[in-house]
């Protein structure tokens, strides 16, 4: 049986969620500039890369947004200004305009954005760039999440191939999709090319004395990936070949929809559910947890629960083993001085 935890967070408190935070863009992050002429390709100015933070609720399995506002992006640790229209304000070498944020929606999900309008690769600038993410989300409580991504700059002779592939809903199975679709692209010089390419697809295997890519058989230019064709991660990777040159893309999914959770389920110790706060007019919270498949009110039982209450600095202020409940009081908080943190395992 697997084993599971869940944390909850008690303020002197709202019950919690674990949230991840990643970084998108809907073209590839990288450019190449020659040695020869100076050239740059793919041309950002033309392609414009949108970036964009996918953020995703652990206890529901599902992205969620970001606060609409307070967000702020930043290029190479430091943060980028916006003027009134959104349009990035001059950074260093960096030409103003070359950043634009705005909140849309990108494969049908609001979210805050970062489009890259003019090129960042250039005869002063050959090495690689990182662009950063910082915003606040609330689950019940204001978490702030954070996510960088990479900007690669290289130096190359003649044409660059660039391979890449884009992929629907940040490449996860969720509760809201079911299905990805896969699509890969092949740049020559940073235009597209469709005529006269192959593609051959394969899947990351790791298994005892049998690890590497298998091929997946498929040789057309999108894949479908079912949540059966995924266990937890995978990795796929398509081999794009153009006459007697090729590049490849890789990519990774992941399913969330089948993962056990626990519920902290915080009661007034008959039954009734109470909003994870100590104070005078509610001294007491009893958890009695229950372990679930994500995404779904279906109950695993047959587990075993341990507790474990912390102060802020992860101090230890009580515990139990076993048990099916467990009970935090204003006790607790008084020593904790502030805000308590409930680790619970299922074994």
């Amino acid at each position: 049986m697997s084993s599971v935890k869940g944390i909850s967070t008690i303020k002197y408190v709202k019950q919690g969620d674990t949230v991840t935070c990643g970084l998108r863009s809907t073209f590839p992050l990288k450019q190449f500039i020659s040695n020869g002429n100076g050239a740059v390709s793919p041309s950002f100015a033309t392609n414009k890369p949108c970036i964009y933070p996918v953020v995703r609720s652990s206890l529901s399995a599902s992205r969620i947004s970001p606060e609409t506002v307070g967000y702020k992006w930043y290029y190479n640790t430091v943060e980028i200004q916006f003027d009134g229209s959104g349009n990035s304000l001059a950074l260093g070498s960096i030409a103003a305009g070359t950043f634009h944020s705005e909140w849309k929606s990108v494969d049908g999900f609001g979210c805050p954005t970062l489009t890259i309008c003019k090129e960042l690769a250039s005869a002063n600038n050959i090495d690689s760039d990182s662009i950063e993410f910082s915003g606040v989300v609330n689950t019940g409580f204001a978490t702030v999440v954070s996510a960088s991504i990479e900007v690669a700059i290289e130096q190359t002779e003649g044409d660059a191939y660039v391979a890449y592939i884009a992929i629907n809903n940040g490449g996860v199975i969720d509760d809201d999709v079911a299905s990805l679709t896969a699509k890969a692209h092949l740049l020559v010089g940073g235009v597209e090319k469709t005529s006269g390419v192959k593609y051959a697809w394969y899947k990351m295997q790791v298994s005892a004395g049998a690890d590497g890519w298998v091929s997946t058989g498929n040789t057309g230019q999108s894949i479908t990936i079912g949540a059966s064709a995924i266990n937890n991660k995978e990795l796929y990777r398509c081999v794009i070949t153009s006459g007697d040159k090729s590049a490849e893309a890789v990519i990774e999914v992941a399913d969330e929809t089948d993962v056990l959770i626990i519920y902290p389920n915080p009661t007034d110790g008959a039954g009734n559910t109470v909003p994870e706060e100590l104070g005078s007019a509610q001294q007491s919270i009893t958890y009695v947890p229950k372990v679930y498949k994500r995404g779904t009110s279906e109950e695993v039982s047959g587990y075993t629960f341990n507790y474990l209450v912390t102060n802020s600095s992860g101090d230890e202020i009580a515990s139990k083993d076993g048990g099916s409940s467990f009970v935090v009081t204003l006790a607790h908080a008084i020593q904790a001085n502030g805000d308590l943190t409930l680790i619970i395992t299922a074994e």
